[in-house]
């Protein structure tokens, strides 16, 4: 069964406007709708996945062009970098101790300048903003301001197993999505606990 399928099989108990996509070994969600930084990735963790996390080119060209073909209002994605732990040392959510990919606009990410006044001090989560070619930018996580789209990451497992067929040896392996424990449909007006 072809892997887009597989990911589309794990998501049909979840409601509500979202496009999916395979990519290498991920499943990928895409949630439209109005959501800070926080909130984005809690629905995201309760699905069994987290934020994207772009950690290649490849990756980041592929989201620009299915995003791009996407007829939406969206400005922006929330995407799973971070610098909450320490200021200007930008880490995906997963915990690598440093980024090797990064696509930040100018004056963001870790050569921010912040914001009008602000030093930047408070912009500790990432966004891909559609109008600046795909480029991240810091905001602050929780400011009733910043509220957008996002887009989720799945593994998918992978199970190989090993047949015999007239006596010859050979392997084979299929990758099956991530099963959600929570199979609640998800809506976007009720609060999370």
């Amino acid at each position: 069964m072809d892997t887009l399928k597989l990911c589309l099989l794990s998501f049909l108990i979840h409601a509500g406007k979202s496009d999916l996509y395979s990519y290498g070994n991920f499943c990928l969600k895409v949630h439209y709708g109005n959501y800070d930084w926080v909130d984005a990735r809690h629905r995201c963790q309760k699905e069994g996945g987290d934020l994207i996390q772009i950690r290649d080119s490849g990756m980041q060209q592929f989201l620009q062009r299915v995003l791009s073909g996407q007829r939406s209002e969206d400005t922006g994605f929330w995407i799973g970098a971070s610098d909450s732990e320490s200021e200007s040392h930008w880490k995906w959510v997963a915990g690598d101790p440093k980024m090797t990919y990064s696509h930040w606009s100018s004056g963001q990410g870790p050569s921010q300048s912040g914001f009008l006044f602000s030093d930047g001090g408070h912009e500790d989560c990432a966004l891909m903003k559609i109008h600046d070619g795909f480029r991240w930018h810091d905001y602050e996580c929780s400011l009733f301001l910043y509220h957008y789209s996002f887009i989720c990451q799945h593994d998918k497992l992978v199970h190989s197993h090993t047949h015999h067929t007239n006596g010859q040896h050979g392997s084979t392996t299929v990758f099956i999505p991530q099963t959600f424990p929570d199979t609640t449909p998800l809506s976007t007006d009720a609060p999370i606990p």
